[in-house]
């Protein structure tokens, strides 16, 4: 049988041969022009896809719905900033000309009292243990009566006594005016009698008038209940 060459490659093609068996270029029949295309080109044995096959490009979304929301956005910001519940400005308070300053509540300066009573007790007792003069009369005001009496007899009882243990409990404190209180007094002490050398225990219960002077509490006037 009778061959033709290709016209792309030049390899035998032999009638009724649509395609190539070297290159595979389509073989125009007699008669049809034949369409040279260089190699690679050609579409070859594959079909042209159809329209509907054709990827959609993807629709830009329009800059309108940023917009929008950048808006609400910014409606939101100045809705929260004018609505949300601000603290109302404290402005000091001034006193009038002529009226005191405010007093402190009550319950904060009865603390405070009975921290000091406390610290005086505790100097009391502390005085005791060290048989110091000076810091036991340093716990009575300048006006307290008798102060001289009470000096006497607290040397007499030290020399008598040896303080092995003084402990204390305050009840009943309370203020009867700016700078004066009232409390009771209940003293529990355990003696060593340097006569006998036997231990005692002795307790005492003392009504006592404290007065405040130059920011410290001191005992004004005492008596002893039992």
């Amino acid at each position: 049988m009778a061959s033709r060459p290709c016209p792309n490659c030049g390899g035998p093609v032999y009638p009724g041969q649509n395609f190539c068996t070297e290159c595979g270029q389509r073989i125009k029949a007699a008669g049809e022009r034949p369409n040279v295309r260089p190699l690679g080109q050609d579409e070859l044995f594959y079909r042209t896809p159809s329209p509907r096959s054709r990827p959609r490009p993807v629709p830009r979304r329009s800059g309108v719905n940023k917009w929008l929301v950048g808006l609400v956005g910014l409606v939101i910001l100045v809705g929260v900033y004018f609505l949300w519940p601000k603290a109302p400005d404290r402005k000091p308070v001034v006193p009038l000309p002529g009226l005191p300053p405010t007093a402190t509540p009550g319950p904060e300066r009865t603390d405070t009292l009975a921290r000091d009573v406390e610290r005086l007790a505790e100097r009391i007792r502390a005085a005791h243990m060290k048989k110091d003069m000076n810091m036991f009369i340093s716990c009575y005001a300048p006006s307290y009566p008798n102060l001289g009496e009470l000096e006497r007899q607290t040397y007499e009882n030290w020399k008598n006594y040896d303080f092995k243990n003084v402990s204390y409990n305050i009840a009943n404190l309370r203020r009867t005016g700016p700078n004066q209180a009232v409390a009771e007094f209940i003293w529990n002490f355990q003696l060593i009698n340097n006569q006998t050398k036997a231990s005692e225990m002795h307790r005492a219960v003392i009504n006592v008038l404290l007065e405040e002077t130059g920011g410290t509490w001191k005992i004004r006037e005492s008596k002893d209940v039992g």
